[in-house]
């Protein structure tokens, strides 16, 4: 595709100056793709979960089904006692927080002439208009991806005159390109198409970010201009909601002139085909964080039913109130005295006695949440370990031995995803740049040790110098981040033994 050498591709934001009114109904323009409505089941899980106890209970007929027969007010109850200790969510705190460890960089290199643009050097400091760093976006594009298995980078532009501007018109209105997160859920439907060798996105239904009482739609096709050249055109859609209607309407209409649909995709999970559905790294985790809460929200529940002591009355006949009912109150706690009438047969007086739990069912069922802690911490380490036998979704890149460990994988296909952004954001500059990312890869998991024991025979046998090894345990965290050779020299020439005094002549 011809890059542009103007900003006349602002006309992208142009609205339309007649829109039409025809309303169509809220069914139809919601309605979601097959793809989109069969990730929609994972991604409600998922969400649930990370938005931890009051998640959870919002969607408690899912998660904890009422009993059969079991009335309402029983339901409400042991519905309220849900509790959650949230290990999924630490997990994948932690999983997403590994390539952060060092900031993303552009990567520049005088040899290769690989030169940053200033304006792209400048956009990475504020790259979504909210003055969050191209590092700071990226934490969270990742973050969306591992848990949702797909997350989308949309490359947007200022709002615009409905006239051409030149460069310097562009910088006193302030218009420039910036990004916006699209969550997978968000995207209502999207198609793709091969040309030549590479994908393209032809089709794109999102709900608007930050309003989703609207609806875009991004469509690009191929048509011949008055010349009979054949060109591609990308035009674009904004629908509002009605609901006193029920319907939405078209309020905005414009095209891109930079020719793409501005959306980049970043996907942890394994893809089906040429299908916009994924099969989520982390659902298995997902699932075994759903049963913990059962587990625990059932020990909650058989606690407060048993944790305080009944009192049983065996062989008494209860006394009759007025309304013909048995009285079954019983005043219990000191100074109360309990009584039981002689039986009218003359048999034996009835008996008290205190029902109280057996504390072997409950320690059963705190064991069996002790298990399933450990099953989902170890789920949670597997993405990091070394061996890609045991990864629970063994990516692309796992597979063709560039990685090692899934997150390394997804690492590096963020810093892949984040140059395709750049690329669309030079062409809305209309500079000429060739993204090349640096996404910090370099970690794993070493808890196992097997990896400091080779370094160890290396450095023994002499196959690497000192300062390599030092570089290398630096970067494993053995040693602190603020660790220097230099400053470990000097130290080490202080702790020297000395003869003796200096001697003054």
């Amino acid at each position: 595709m011809t890059q542009r050498t103007t900003l006349v591709s602002l006309t992208a934001i142009a609205y339309a100056s007649a829109p039409p009114r025809k309303g169509v109904p809220v069914d139809e323009m919601e309605k979601r793709s097959p793809d989109s409505a069969f990730m929609e089941r994972y991604w409600n899980k998922v969400d649930a979960v990370l938005d931890g106890i009051e998640g959870m209970k919002l969607r408690h007929d899912e998660f904890l089904p009422r009993f059969r027969d079991e009335e309402p007010e029983d339901y409400k109850f042991r519905t309220n006692c849900a509790v959650m200790t949230n290990v999924y969510r630490d997990i994948a705190e932690s999983l997403s927080g590994k390539p952060f460890e060092q900031p993303v960089m552009l990567i520049k290199d005088d040899e290769e002439n690989t030169v940053v643009p200033p304006e792209i050097e400048n956009f990475t400091y504020d790259v979504d208009g909210a003055g969050n760093s191209l590092t700071v976006f990226a934490s969270q594009t990742f973050f969306n991806g591992v848990n949702h298995a797909i997350d989308w980078i949309m490359v947007d532009y200022s709002k615009a005159p409905e006239r051409p501007v030149t460069m310097a018109e562009a910088s006193t209105l302030g218009l420039r390109p910036y990004w916006t997160h699209i969550l997978g859920r968000n995207v209502l439907n999207i198609r793709s198409k091969m040309v030549g060798s590479k994908e393209v996105l032809t089709y794109v239904k999102i709900f608007e970010p930050g309003d989703v009482d609207h609806v875009r739609e991004i469509e690009r096709f191929d048509t011949y201009d008055a010349r009979n050249t054949l060109v591609t055109v990308v035009t674009w859609k904004l629908w509002e909601k009605r609901s006193q209607h029920n319907d939405y309407i078209q309020v905005d209409s414009g095209e891109i002139s930079i020719g793409e649909i501005p959306m980049v995709p970043f996907y942890t999970g394994r893809r089906e085909g040429r299908q916009w559905r994924f099969d989520p790294p982390m659902r298995a985790a997902v699932e075994l964080q759903i049963q913990m809460f059962k587990q625990e929200s059932g020990l909650e529940h058989a606690c407060q039913l048993t944790a305080y002591p009944m009192l049983a009355a065996n062989g008494i006949k209860p006394p009759m109130g007025r309304d013909g009912k048995p009285e079954t109150k019983v005043a219990v706690g000191p100074n109360r005295v309990l009584w039981s009438p002689p039986r009218d047969d003359g048999g034996p007086a009835g008996t008290w006695a205190y029902v109280e739990p057996n504390a072997e069912s409950l320690k059963f069922l705190e064991a069996r949440i002790e298990a399933t802690e450990r099953r989902l911490r170890e789920l949670g380490r597997q993405p990091l370990t070394a061996s890609s036998s045991n990864i629970t979704v063994i990516t692309a890149a796992v597979a063709a031995g560039k990685a090692k460990s899934a997150v390394k994988a997804w690492a590096l296909m963020l810093g892949n995803a984040l140059e395709n952004a750049l690329l669309l954001t030079a062409k809305w500059m209309s500079v000429v740049y060739d993204p090349a990312i640096h996404v910090f890869a370099e970690f794993d998991d070493w808890m196992e040790g097997e990896d400091l024991d080779a370094l160890d025979k290396a450095r023994e046998r002499g196959d690497i110098s000192h300062e390599t090894y030092c570089e290398e345990l630096k970067r494993r965290g053995v040693l602190s981040s603020n660790f220097t050779i230099e400053r470990e020299r000097e130290r080490i020439l202080d702790d020297a033994p000395s003869d003796g005094p200096d001697l003054e002549e």
